[in-house]
């Protein structure tokens, strides 16, 4: 990054008056809309600094991270303040290494998404920039035909109602094509310090979304090799025997249901049985009375 904008700087100083061959391109193109041009320029400057900003801001991540991984400290007194990157990151691996160093599946998935919606938050400022920058160009690109299509039709209207000579005429047509010709300096000049600052922007964005990336895929790798993928055996033994005992009580469970299902039955057939000896009886003994 900080190669590309020194060709960049390099570029804008041989077209410049201070270089061995003066050259006034840019600044005339600067002065045909200074306060649009400036504000194109404020704009480019602005991405060029934060997106430095999302480049720098990986280093101290890194050294946070290999700090933790090579140090021998078991209460990590000596760690750096971690940024704010991996700040949810940092919690997580800190509460992590009092149980032993290892993380969940569920912990690692958080940290990496926690991670990638910070620095897909952090890249929309860059990209807002250079949209901007191409959105100012070409409102200045209007700006300036708007102003020339205005030129050229008072031009037209002086000249209809000139009744002077035919060399006056001439000279008054050049007098007055002054003016398109300014807005046409303001739409091109616009569109060149727009289109020019989008261009430098949008590849800073990139190799900064390259870093982060690496950052990303790196940081992916490490933790996997601190993350349980499988039960230990412990916790193995201890689930299977926990499954046993709950199997034992629901047999019990319904060993006695059954048992009492048997009884109910039994207690219902003899209930029967009484019922129907006492209808017989009762058959009998009905003639004789």
């Amino acid at each position: 990054m900080v190669l590309f904008l020194g060709i960049v700087a390099v570029i804008v100083f041989y077209l410049s008056p201070l270089s061995p061959n003066p050259n006034p391109l840019l600044v005339d193109a600067f002065l045909a809309n200074p306060f649009l041009n400036g504000l194109i320029v404020i704009v480019l400057l602005l991405g060029i600094a934060y997106n430095l900003r999302q480049a720098w801001v990986i280093g101290p991540a890194v050294r946070w991270v290999n700090g933790f991984r090579n140090s021998v400290d078991p209460e990590r007194t000596r760690l750096p303040r971690p940024p704010a990157l991996i700040g949810a990151m940092s919690r997580m691996l800190l509460d992590a290494d009092e149980r032993g160093g290892r993380l969940s599946q569920a912990s690692t998935r958080a940290i990496l998404d926690s991670i990638g919606v910070r620095i897909d938050e952090g890249r929309e400022f860059g990209r807002y920039a250079a949209s901007l920058l191409v959105f100012l160009g070409l409102l200045g690109t209007f700006w300036g035909l708007l102003q020339t299509v205005n030129a050229v039709a008072e031009v037209i209207g002086s000249l209809s109602s000139q009744s002077g000579e035919g060399a006056d005429a001439i000279s008054e047509l050049i007098a007055n094509l002054n003016a398109p010709l300014s807005g046409m300096g303001t739409a091109f000049s616009s569109s060149l310090f727009g289109l020019g600052g989008s261009l430098i922007v949008g590849f800073l964005d990139i190799q900064a979304g390259k870093a982060q990336n690496r950052f990303y895929a790196d940081l992916e790798d490490w933790l996997s090799g601190i993350t349980d993928v499988t039960t230990t055996p412990g916790r193995t033994k201890a689930a299977t025997a926990e499954t046993g005992a709950l199997i034992e009580r629901l047999e019990i469970a319904l060993s006695r249901l059954e048992a009492g299902q048997d009884r109910g039955a039994a207690a219902i057939r003899q209930e029967v049985r009484d019922l129907g000896t006492l209808l017989t009886k009762g058959t009998r003994s009905g003639p004789q009375g």
